[in-house]
């Protein structure tokens, strides 16, 4: 076995098999694998909403109430709530999406704390906003936080921040992983988390690298697999 099943973590639920952040996906993902990330938005009237995209459905999700957004169907499948599947049971991923260049921008950090209220022991809220993750961990300091980061984003400067503001994660694009990465993570006491990973090859080689976990839009495939390598 190239990594343990515990790697594993699904990626908004179980994508290759339900919906995006549909409650469906994410309790079958909750199935097979050790966590599961899922990402979360602020509806109309503060229902915290899981999607991905600033639009669920065609409807601007912080422009919409809940009760609205209820009423839709993605892939045959309504639309979930962080409460709908908070007592999941294995640790989640909660994504606070949270970017300046979408409708719904909270440089207030209101929505993260709120995200922050709800997370369970073995939880960890992460985003790509850092100031974000840098809020809750001052507001919640008994709450995981991890940053998030892609392309152009230095894995090292989030080493740097990390360490000087508490968080516990770094979790890098794949093909941002390298072995002085790893290292560098691993000196500074803190651990890595990779993601979007599908491919049996690529999740091989970043186990080899010794990566805490692999996340995935198809962590039932990526587990399967581990016994016919």
């Amino acid at each position: 076995m190239f990594f343990s099943e515990s790697a594993v973590w699904g990626h908004r639920g179980w994508p290759s098999r339900y919906p995006d952040n549909s409650e469906a996906g994410i309790r079958a993902a909750a199935g097979v694998a050790a966590g599961v990330e899922i990402d979360i938005r602020a509806t109309a009237d503060g229902q915290l909403a899981l999607s991905h995209d600033p639009e669920l459905a065609g409807r601007v999700v912080c422009e919409t109430s809940w009760a609205d957004l209820a009423a839709l169907r993605v892939g045959g499948h309504p639309p979930a709530r962080l409460d709908d599947v908070v007592d999941v049971g294995v640790p989640l991923d909660l994504e606070v999406k949270n970017d300046p260049d979408e409708p719904d921008f909270d440089p207030t950090h209101r929505v993260g704390r709120q995200v922050a209220d709800r997370a369970r022991p073995g939880d960890i809220l992460t985003s790509f906003w850092w100031p974000t993750v840098d809020a809750v961990r001052e507001s919640h300091p008994d709450v995981s936080t991890g940053l998030l980061l892609w392309g152009p984003m230095d894995p090292r400067d989030a080493v740097r921040r990390a360490v000087d503001r508490g968080h516990r994660v770094v979790a890098p694009e794949r093909s941002q992983v390298t072995e002085e990465l790893v290292a560098l993570v691993r000196s500074e006491g803190l651990q890595i988390v990779t993601w979007t990973v599908d491919d049996v090859a690529e999740a091989a080689r970043l186990a080899a690298l010794g990566v805490d976990a692999i996340i995935s839009n198809r962590p039932g495939e990526l587990i399967e697999s581990q016994g016919q390598t």
